[in-house]
């Protein structure tokens, strides 16, 4: 019993330390992932500030001035709700409060999917989120990410509740609007958050209910995306036309679409791998079983070759050099911040980095257990060969949120196990801030 007690209680000190931590790091101005500071991000997202705060909505909307990746929204929702809006430091302050609900929300996604699991183990793992770099970054210094991360955690919870009250008529009409809306926004607020609202959309659709209600699903999708497709007729493009004059190198034209970046799908797979990887240790077989079930099926080892064929190719036709280094100053991930800290020599990056796309292949394929799971990481590898630069921002903290809520992938969780994964992100938070405190 005074074992069990003793859990408890390291649970919720933690779980509080890593409130307090939250709160810690936006009162001391903290930059974990390199896009925070008064001369990050927000230097652009204060000039549409301006834009919105100087023109009618509509002007302010089709500005050739506007700037950035994502639609609008984000700023056309704060200009008719938020009185601080055009008060910097009192809009941080906004932004930071409305990114601690974004805990609130995986709480009870996690309750929902997890009936039997302890709701100490539940406040841990839902406050996982806080230790990400880049919910921070974006939370200190009311960036634009967290918007769209929270919308789509609350459309993934009345999911949920649709599925557990569809015999409920009113209960379900409305958890299905809000989930259909929230989902449909979540898009608005960033792009890659698409496979949010495809992953409504498609267990929706696929799901037991009346061809009436299904044609009103696609109807409702299909009216909540004309506004969008609007703006890509206005702009020529998914994003701003002074985005795609500032960025040439992705494909945010329809003229791009044919520029691929195959070089990329190396560094997603080690991207998606780092954060697959603790919870290899989270499955319910332990991790050598895990291995020997994989080896013992030849199909598998098929497998191993595509990276194999893959870095092959990449070797043969791609200058590791050029686009690494002449072509980079940022991005490309964890693993690439990793060779350049403890190699000088470029061939020994070269080797490290051509490695390491193995490894994290292997981590991704002991990882999945079904095609759904397949499916949706396939959305991640394929619109990397679009972008450019290619930042780990894109991926985190979305995968971890759709391993956590989403992945068929069985789970066993475990006070052990899930402080293993906490502090794997811990560690990761804490080199992230040694890393661009040195920068600066």
């Amino acid at each position: 019993m005074n074992k069990l007690i003793s859990k408890k209680n390291i649970t919720y000190i933690t779980f509080s330390l890593t409130i307090f931590s939250f709160f810690l790091g936006f009162y001391y101005d903290e930059n974990s992932a390199g896009a925070g500071g008064y001369i990050g991000d927000i230097s652009w997202i204060l000039k549409n500030i301006e834009i919105f705060k100087n023109n009618s909505l509509q002007d302010a909307i089709l500005s050739d001035d506007l700037f950035g990746n994502r639609t609008p929204l984000i700023y056309v929702v704060n200009d008719l709700l938020n009185p601080f809006f055009y008060e910097y430091e009192k809009y941080r302050t906004t932004v930071f409060l409305f990114s601690l609900s974004g805990p609130i929300f995986i709480y009870f996604c996690l309750k929902n999917r997890y009936p039997n699991l302890n709701k100490e183990l539940i406040f841990l793992l839902s406050s996982i989120i806080l230790l990400s770099p880049y919910y921070r970054t974006s939370a200190f210094w009311a960036l634009n990410e967290n918007y769209g991360l929270v919308t789509s955690l609350i459309s993934l919870l009345f999911l949920n509740l649709y599925f557990e009250n569809i015999k409920i008529t009113k209960k379900r009409n409305l958890f299905l609007f809000i989930t259909i809306l929230l989902s449909s926004l979540s898009v608005y607020f960033d792009l890659k958050l698409l496979i949010v609202t495809m992953i409504c959309f498609f267990y929706l659709i696929n799901s037991e209910i009346k061809i009436k209600i299904k044609s009103y699903i696609f109807l409702m999708y299909l009216i909540l995306g004309i506004p969008y497709l609007f703006l890509i007729l206005e702009w020529n493009g998914i994003v701003p036309p002074k985005t795609q004059e500032a960025n040439i190198n992705t494909a945010t034209n329809f003229s791009r679409l044919g520029d691929l970046h195959i070089y990329h799908l190396g560094y997603v797979s080690t991207i998606i791998g780092f954060y697959l990887f603790p919870f290899l240790f989270l499955k319910e077989k332990n991790f050598f079983e895990i291995i020997s079930d994989f080896l013992r099926n030849k199909r598998n080892i098929f497998i191993l070759f595509i990276p194999l064929l893959y870095i092959s190719y990449v070797f043969l036709n791609i200058e590791f050099k050029s686009y690494t280094v002449d072509d980079y100053w940022i991005g490309l991930g964890v693993v690439n911040k990793i060779s350049n800290i403890i190699f000088i020599d470029i061939y020994k990056k070269e080797i490290f980095t051509y490695l390491m796309f193995f490894l994290s292949w292997i981590v991704i394929c002991l990882y999945i257990d079904n095609l759904t799971d397949v499916f949706i990481l396939s959305f991640f590898f394929i619109i990397s060969l679009f972008l450019w630069p290619l930042m780990q921002e894109y991926f985190d903290p979305i995968i971890l949120i759709l391993s956590l809520m989403i992945f068929k992938t069985k789970m066993k969780f475990d006070f052990y196990n899930v402080f293993f994964l906490f502090f794997y992100f811990a560690i990761f938070l804490s080199i992230a801030n040694i890393y661009y405190s040195n920068l600066n």
